[in-house]
């Protein structure tokens, strides 16, 4: 566990990535209802605008950027049209402040993204895997993001507000799971995961997984090698679904036009003033 307040990021810079929904949502359940002068639930928004500023002041990142999920559908609905059934859907309380978070991101100087299809995992799978040498922290609870994890690369995940985060690398990784940062797709296909509403295979938990996925490293591998008699008949007829299991995991790669520009850039106190009085959210404003 690490303090924000101690978590300053020395050398030349870097890239900060922040998982906009879980960050939204975090807020909106930290602080008690709230409403705006046209109605607008504002609870969320009050929070994110604290979170937002906690993260910038406490890792001074020279890149930054915040993704939320767009509406459905996905481009993952093509491959199931049952993956996240059961769990896709902002609250409509949600959903009414993503937009206002999004314009307050963009004028408190860093770049937010919401593409078309795409879920912010997708977004910030493709901004963290682009060619570049500054260190990345993805700021989420959201245990899919592990994947991404590698020497440059690690996972911010709140604990106590922002203000408190969990710090994990490959090995918290490992030690988590029993497998890679790149097996956590595998592990997820055997294992399955509720909130996507991904169907795992009945009767393998996530150690059996880890033990499979350590002996055959990917789930490709294991479903080629079925020599126990156990496994062929367990795992044999769901080897489609495994395999689909899998490519759900993984996050698409969003085209983007051109690369887009992260740097960090001074606020725009105007437009952060002018969005203040439309919402009725204080903390848009810095003091």
């Amino acid at each position: 566990m690490v303090g924000l307040s101690t978590r300053k990021v020395s050398g030349t810079g870097l890239l900060l990535l922040v998982d906009g929904d879980a960050l939204l949502y975090r807020a909106a359940h930290a602080v008690p209802p709230m409403t705006g002068p046209r109605g607008l639930p504002t609870n969320g928004l009050y929070g994110f605008a604290g979170m937002f500023r906690q993260l910038r002041a406490a890792l001074t990142p020279s890149h930054m950027a915040v993704a939320f999920t767009a509406d459905p559908p996905l481009l993952k609905h093509g491959l199931d049209p049952n993956y996240k059934i059961n769990h896709y859907e902002h609250p409509e309380e949600i959903k009414r402040q993503i937009p206002y978070a999004l314009r307050f991101v963009e004028a408190a100087g860093a770049r937010a993204f919401l593409e078309k299809g795409y879920e912010a995992d997708d977004v910030l799978a493709t901004l963290a895997r682009r060619p570049g040498r500054l260190p990345v922290r993805i700021v989420t609870s959201d245990r899919d993001f592990y994947q991404l994890v590698s020497e440059h690369v690690w996972v911010l995940r709140p604990v106590r507000g922002v203000s408190e985060m969990q710090t994990v690398d490959a090995a918290g990784v490992l030690a988590a799971f029993g497998v890679t940062p790149a097996q956590v797709p595998d592990l997820r296909a055997l294992v399955g995961d509720t909130s996507d509403d991904i169907i795992g295979v009945r009767g393998i938990g996530p150690k059996t997984a880890a033990a499979l996925l350590k002996r055959h490293g990917t789930v490709e591998a294991l479903l080629d090698s079925l020599d126990d008699s156990s496994l062929r008949t367990r795992l044999g007829p769901l080897r489609d679904r495994i395999l689909l299991n899998k490519r759900l995991s993984l996050p698409l790669t969003v085209p983007f036009a051109s690369r887009p520009d992260l740097a960090v850039r001074a606020p725009d106190h105007k437009a952060l003033h002018d969005l203040a009085r439309e919402v009725g959210v204080a903390t848009f404003v810095p003091r």
